[in-house]
This record gives C-alpha cells, sequence and structure tokens, in this order.
C-alpha cells in the first residue's frame, strides 16, 4: 500500500488591510516555490460588547462569520484563478494570535506568511503587542512577517544573522534548507553587540560558511564592528546594502514578558522596522537535528 504524503499548507492570516494582501501576494511567491497550498484565514476578535449590542451573540457571530467568508472566498477564487494555486478558506473566532498558532498547529501548516504595520503607536498597543510578533512568539512552523510597500518578487539573497547563542546548529539547518528551496545564496553576518564577542563570532562564521558552501548553496560572510547606533539599525543597513530579499532569525519560542512588551528585544525590533520579509524561526530541535545530521 503506498501511502501519499499530504501536500504541505501555507497559512494566510487576511484582514482584508492593504498590509495583509499584500503578505498574500508574498505567501503566492512561497507556496509556488515550496509547492504547497494556501489556506487564507479570517480572525474576528472576540468582542464582550456585542452580546449587548445585539443581544443575541451566537446569532451575530453566525452572521459575521458568513459575511466575512463571502468576503475571503472571493479573495480565495480569485487568488486561485491567478496563480494556479489550491486555496482553502477558514473563519474563526477569538485572539488574532492565539488562534492563527491554532489553526497553524490544526493543519500541520509548513509556514504563515503575514502582514505587520511595524512598531505599535501608543504604550497600550505596545504592552499588548502587535499581533505579528506575539504569533512569531507561539507558533511552532517558520512566521514570515511582511512589513514593506511592495511585494517581493524574488528570493535570491537571504540575510542570515549570527549572534552569541547556543542554537547555531538549527539555525544553520534552517537557512540551508530555504537557500536549497529558493536557490538563493546566504549571506551569513556576525552583527556583534560588545567588542569581546568579535572573536568568536568570526570563529561562527567561518564554520557556517564552511557548512554551507559545502552542502551546495553559496554562502558568503560579513562581519560587522560594534556600533552605538545598536546591533539591529546596523543588521537592517547591512540588509538594504547587500540588496537582501529576506532576513532570517530566530524566535526563542516563548510568549514575550513584560520586558519584552515595554523595552522591547531583537527579534521584536527586526520585526517591526524590516522593509523586508523577515522568516522567524522557533526552535524545534529533534526535527532539524536530524535533518542536520542527513546532510
Amino acid at each position: 500500500m503506498i501511502v501519499m504524503a499530504e501536500q504541505s499548507k501555507i497559512l494566510v492570516p487576511v484582514g482584508f488591510s492593504e498590509q495583509s494582501l499584500l503578505a498574500l501576494e508574498d505567501a503566492i511567491l512561497f507556496a509556488k516555490t515550496l509547492q504547497s497550498d494556501l489556506v487564507l484565514l479570517s480572525v474576528i476578535e472576540e468582542n464582550a460588547g456585542l452580546g449587548k449590542l445585539f443581544g443575541d451573540t451566537k446569532a451575530r457571530h453566525q452572521t459575521l462569520r458568513e459575511e466575512v467568508l463571502v468576503k475571503l472566498d472571493e479573495l480565495a477564487k480569485a487568488t486561485a484563478a491567478s496563480s494556479g494555486l489550491k486555496v482553502e478558506t477558514m473563519v474563526a473566532f477569538g485572539v488574532v494570535y492565539e488562534e492563527i498558532a491554532r489553526v497553524a498547529e490544526m493543519i500541520s501548516a509548513s509556514m504563515v506568511v503575514m502582514g505587520t504595520n511595524g512598531k505599535p503607536s501608543n504604550l497600550r498597543r505596545r504592552f499588548i503587542g502587535s499581533n505579528a510578533y506575539r504569533t512569531t512568539c507561539i507558533t511552532s512552523c517558520p512566521v514570515v512577517t511582511i512589513k514593506g510597500i511592495e511585494p517581493t518578487r524574488k528570493i535570491e539573497n537571504i540575510i542570515f544573522p549570527i549572534v552569541m547563542d547556543r542554537k547555531s546548529k538549527e539555525k544553520v539547518g534552517m537557512a540551508l534548507h530555504f537557500g536549497r528551496k529558493f536557490g538563493a545564496r546566504i549571506s551569513a553576518v556576525a552583527v556583534p553587540k560588545v567588542p569581546s564577542d568579535v572573536d568568536m563570532l568570526r570563529l561562527h562564521l567561518k564554520q557556517v560558511s564552511q557548512f554551507i558552501n559545502d552542502h551546495g548553496v553559496e554562502c558568503s560572510t560579513d562581519l560587522l564592528e560594534p556600533r552605538s547606533s545598536g546591533a539591529i539599525k546596523h543588521l537592517l543597513e547591512f540588509t538594504y546594502q547587500k540588496k537582501g530579499d529576506v532576513i532570517m532569525i530566530m524566535e526563542e519560542g516563548a510568549e514575550p514578558d513584560l520586558a519584552d512588551m515595554l523595552l522591547g528585544n531583537d527579534v521584536q525590533q527586526v520585526i517591526y522596522h524590516s522593509e523586508v520579509p523577515v522568516i522567524s524561526i522557533t526552535p524545534s530541535q529533534t526535527k532539524w537535528e536530524a535533518l542536520f545530521q542527513n546532510w
């Protein structure tokens, strides 16, 4: 008996904003390259006031669902016709980032591609956190966030920051995976925060470059000088100078805490400020160590 492998799926949250529709265009590029189907998801946020305003919350939910599903199905049909991809639709109620993570798990999504409007503009929204950033924290598959104003036409150069952490093996495995899929070169860049990191990062760069090149993907290296203006700003300037198509970063895979919400962290800052798509990878030791060992 031959068991057919299940078709991979890319989940695309759609709020019908300009940014979410731009993310859909990027999702088409990823889906065609990765040979995946698309699943469009609209999340209707729960509102405690619905019951007071409309009396029958259940009936109102059903009406909202039907209205959103009509729009979503129209978008899916247009997307399928223009791209040649299989496109499905789903509607959910709840907290946006929680529903995205739940549905991604339910359909075994290989990737989430979603838009983000960048850094929240006020303290309340900053404390709550952007849906895009929180999604990267609680979703197990890679999450691609799109903030730019133009759709991505190609992925030929993957910017791959190397920092002082213990997860280099997983990160290299994923970078090599995407480099092969897209036929892209990898620009590995070390971003020291303090001068004492430089020697160790130089060694990491050499090891990463040798491994990736040995496995058939072109990899160049750059070691940036520490700057008082901050490592993230330096990284983004490097990305634009190198004409990077995407940035690949590693998320720790935990819900952001109060310090993250008020002060920010490196992953958050890259997602908020990057004008090119950001692929956030949540560690998955068993999966990527096995992949690494097979090469």
